[in-house]
């Protein structure tokens, strides 16, 4: 049975399991999401654990609804298809289903449904099965596909239709609110980690140092030169990393030597200049090709002074992650009184598309001292930037 419009209704009486599934083979990444209100006033939902704060759900026990998976990461076209179960909605004062597509969600874009060949199919335990498919042509990035009900005697299903913006889900269906495509994490102490599921195999992650201005009796710029204890000597702070790939290629992408790597071949790393005054607002970067992202193995981010007195505590130094749709990661260095001018800051551990982040802040006389307590392995000479 097809729900073709808006409005029409089904009984789908008493079940032991609904099955839920959107089906699509465009090259477009939807997700498939229950969010619901319960009848003593509780919202939430279950969405892919790719999300901030996401959760698969549970068939077992409340809210008895279980997500199988993440299809079409990356916009792949295919056979593409997310199946979500649900055993029991006697809790439920309103429950919606619900498909983003997140490929325009996260680029901020407003396309239609109707571009997309995607259906969703409803089928209870009994067999009996409904249709509603995707065909709106109402721009925005969530379609409210239908709204289960349940009654004292059977369980209704209603074709809602509704295609909406981010915002205006957020503020209309109950407990979509806690939905983020992307936010802010921070890793505050040392040993912090963060696992970042990306849900897009193309683009770049975005690796960003940046750092503050503390003068003693003077005011400029906020992103100026730091001033290293009080002397008066300059510090030039440099973004670099050390990587290992999964054929065991090790390396280092960095400013000294003009070592600034490649995004579109190995190691599929490019730091894209170097800051030697400190004054660039939006500090030093290194861009990462997530299309190649699992042929890397490891990556450890680190700075260092290249010229100047150490004085870590006036910098403010922070790393920030960026991956499109997932929160942004912050690594904020904080207060540190240390001699030494090399610090490695945070540690990305790769295995497949996702990438686990750990703070690490710890100092060293240099990159040979670094690479013998993380392993490495690697043989230095001397270097120096033109």
């Amino acid at each position: 049975m097809e729900l073709k419009q808006k409005g029409a209704k089904a009984d789908i009486g008493s079940f032991k399991q609904l099955n839920i599934s959107l089906i699509w083979t465009s090259a477009v990444d939807l997700d498939l999401m229950a969010f619901y209100k319960t009848k003593d006033g509780r919202t939430g939902g279950v969405y892919s654990e790719n999300y901030a704060g996401g959760t698969m759900g549970n068939l077992d026990q409340f809210p008895f609804i279980q997500l199988s998976g993440d299809a079409g990461i990356g916009a792949r076209g295919g056979d593409n298809q997310e199946d979500m179960r649900i055993s029991k909605i006697n809790d439920f004062e309103e429950l919606f289903i619900c498909a983003l597509n997140f490929t325009d969600a996260s680029s901020g874009n407003n396309k239609v449904f109707a571009n997309y060949d995607a259906r969703v199919r409803v089928m209870t335990d009994k067999g009996e099965t409904h249709n509603v498919v995707l065909d709106s042509r109402q721009p925005g990035t969530v379609a409210v596909i239908c709204k289960i009900t349940s009654g004292f005697i059977a369980s209704e299903l209603i074709n809602n239709s509704q295609v909406m913006d981010l915002e205006e889900f957020r503020s209309k269906i109950p407990g979509a609110d806690k939905l983020k495509i992307a936010s802010k994490v921070t890793l505050k102490s040392k040993g912090d980690s963060f696992a970042i599921k990306s849900k897009s195999l193309s683009g770049e992650l975005l690796i960003n140092l940046n750092w503050n201005q503390h003068p003693q009796g003077a005011k400029k710029g906020l992103f100026a030169k730091i001033l290293g204890g009080g002397s008066g000597d300059a510090i030039d702070l440099d973004l670099g990393c050390l990587f290992e790939m999964q054929n065991n290629i090790k390396g280092a992408i960095q400013p000294l030597g003009n070592s600034f790597g490649n995004f579109h071949q190995p190691p599929y790393i490019f730091h894209l200049g170097d800051d030697r005054t400190g004054a660039f607002s939006e500090g030093e970067n290194m861009k990462i090709n997530l299309a190649q992202i699992s042929q890397l193995k490891r990556i450890l981010v680190f700075t260092y002074i290249y010229e100047g007195v150490p004085n870590w505590a006036s910098t403010d130094a922070v790393i920030t992650i960026n991956v499109p749709g997932q929160p942004v990661l912050e690594v904020p260095m904080g207060s540190q009184m240390d001699s030494r001018n090399f610090c490695a800051i945070a540690m990305l551990d790769i295995r497949g598309t996702e990438i686990n982040v750990t703070k690490l802040v710890s100092f060293h006389k240099g990159h040979p001292e670094c690479d013998r307590e993380y392993g490495w392995g690697m043989r230095w000479v001397a270097g120096s930037k033109d």
